[in-house]
């Protein structure tokens, strides 16, 4: 059900809509992920229900840094249940795989770039075009999702060294007017993100073969980079709490957070 709520959040929502789970749609806001979280404490956002707004203001993702949020984009926020495989430090990777399949079972061959981002390969090169940040407030457990509809940032608004350059649906999509809405492009991926976590038992058990399966850059030469200094080695997969398993200089290591990308230099 959808409930529409323009600019803030009412009493009780105006609308709803028997089509799956609970909308709240916003007009701009401050924080796609804050507005989540105070209906969560309201006891008015159960898990698989979410929030989207129209534009960001101070919209943030990996590491606090600020996410481009201009309307004609899509924000939303998704309550996860806290429950295997969102328990654990894997939650992150298990809740890209899903947008990623999510995006796949719409028409996008998107993969997975480990640890939150979804990319696409467009003319021969890759492009982000979507990303997520988990966040943990007391018992609630939200996913931030950003994906680039109308929309992307250039490259000058890029960061320095970042992976690759960024893209968005209506570049990918000739016509113009069969590019979604916001609105219409996350009802449908929300229906496909539950679908997708229900529709096999055991999935706790067997995400990780779907995730490396999609995952970007596997068996190739990439460098991770956390801030303080660089790990270079072959991305062999994933491990089983989300980390990243390297082979540097004949030695497996698991890495758990930092920035990946392709090491040009072998």
């Amino acid at each position: 059900m959808i409930a529409h709520c323009y600019p803030s959040i009412p009493r009780m929502p105006s609308a709803f809509v028997p089509d799956g789970p609970a909308v709240w749609r916003l007009g701009e806001v401050d924080s796609c992920l804050d507005s989540a979280i105070r209906l969560a404490a309201q006891g008015r956002l159960a898990p698989w229900e979410s929030v989207q707004v129209v534009a960001q203001r101070q919209g943030r993702g990996q590491l606090r840094r600020r996410w481009y949020s201009p309307p004609g984009n899509l924000y939303a926020a998704l309550r996860l249940p806290r429950e295997a495989p969102f328990s654990g430090s894997e939650g992150s990777v298990v809740c890209g795989l899903l947008l990623a399949l999510g995006l796949r079972a719409l028409g996008w061959e998107t993969m997975l770039k480990w640890p939150n981002d979804i990319v696409v390969s467009h003319g021969g090169q890759v492009f982000k075009l979507a990303g997520l940040l988990l966040e943990e407030r007391g018992d609630c457990l939200l996913a931030g999702i950003g994906i680039n509809i109308l929309f992307c940032p250039g490259e000058a608004d890029l960061r320095r060294d970042a992976a690759m350059p960024a893209t968005c649906l209506a570049r990918l999509i000739p016509e113009k007017n069969t590019v979604p809405t916001a609105e219409s492009l996350w009802r449908r991926l929300v229906k496909h993100l539950l679908s997708a976590y229900t529709k096999e038992r055991f999935f706790a058990a067997h995400w990780r073969e779907e995730a490396e399966r999609l995952l970007l850059w596997r068996h190739c030469n990439v460098i991770v980079d956390d801030g303080r200094e660089e790990t270079r080695g072959r991305l062999e997969g994933l491990a089983p709490d989300g980390g990243l398993r390297l082979v540097c200089d004949g030695r497996e290591m698991i890495l758990h957070g930092g920035s990946l990308r392709p090491d040009q230099a072998r």
